[in-house]
């Protein structure tokens, strides 16, 4: 069954890397077909910049990072402006204690 389109998406996990019941899919608006979630939109789902794990270090070189490492990395995430969002509701308990 596929999620809505004007809901929320569904809580990212690392099964994101590979296949499984709980791999975000969608149907694609443009070819009517259902497919896997690129690393760009789990990107975005999460709160990152788009393109923000593309790239990694490895041996001290930049190289480009695997798709599937890609979505695995933001099935392990936080999401940004939750996470943004309680720094300011513990900023304002902490003031007023």
């Amino acid at each position: 069954m596929l999620d809505s389109y004007d809901k929320p998406a569904r809580t990212m996990l690392t099964s994101e890397g590979g296949f499984s019941r709980t791999t975000h899919i969608v149907k694609d608006k443009k070819t009517g077909k259902v497919r896997l979630l690129t690393a760009e939109e789990t990107e975005r789902i999460q709160g990152f910049p788009t393109g923000h794990t593309k790239h990694c270090l490895v041996g001290g070189q930049v190289v480009e990072m695997p798709t599937n490492k890609r979505r695995f990395m933001m099935g392990n995430a936080l999401v940004v402006d939750l996470i943004k969002d309680m720094e300011k509701t513990l900023n304002s308990i902490f003031t007023t204690e």
